[in-house]
């Protein structure tokens, strides 16, 4: 385990442990609507689970690379495990670039709803960051950026360190 994968998984568990973040702790909000009958906290615990499911590519993608390597040992049958395995990557992918906007949409909901308590530069610019990541993602998948943009992109997307930013700026905002 290198470095850049020791410190994802920390900021993981950092937002594991987290929990849900509470914008004030009035009780007098109760009765309020937010958006879809979710009020701001209930959008950022939205938000939370489903970067959650997100960022789970940084444990999903060494273990599909390294099953793809090592089929042939582990398994009976390794041209049908590694059938199965592309089959399941590719849908893990679709569902990993869906969330992944469903997090920057609910978390920009959240933080329109929630408002400002001092902390909205820490918490805009981690969304900021998560948008960087999703416009960066959305370059990899399209295909009209030349190879050297796709090239440049998946590089900066697939960057530890800028995941690790954002996580952290978005945990201390909401701490």
């Amino acid at each position: 385990m290198n470095l850049s994968q020791l410190f994802a998984l920390l900021a993981l568990s950092m937002l594991l442990l987290a929990g849900s973040a509470s914008a004030d702790d009035d009780d007098d909000d109760d009765d309020d609507e937010g958006i879809l009958g979710f009020d701001g906290e209930d959008l950022g615990t939205v938000a939370l689970w489903m970067l959650v499911a997100t960022v789970s590519i940084v444990i999903w993608k060494p273990s599909y690379v390294w099953l793809n390597k090592n089929a042939k040992d582990l398994f009976e049958e390794p041209k049908v495990v590694k059938s199965r395995l592309r089959k399941v990557n590719k849908v893990y992918m679709r569902i990993h670039y869906w969330i992944g906007l469903g997090v920057v949409i609910i978390g920009a909901a959240h933080g329109l709803s929630v408002g400002n308590d001092g902390r909205g530069v820490l918490y805009w610019s981690g969304w900021a960051g998560l948008v960087m990541m999703s416009i960066l993602g959305g370059l990899m998948l399209w295909k009209w950026p030349p190879r050297k943009v796709k090239k440049r992109a998946r590089a900066l997307h697939t960057q530890r360190a800028l995941l690790v930013i954002t996580l952290v700026l978005l945990f201390v905002a909401h701490d």
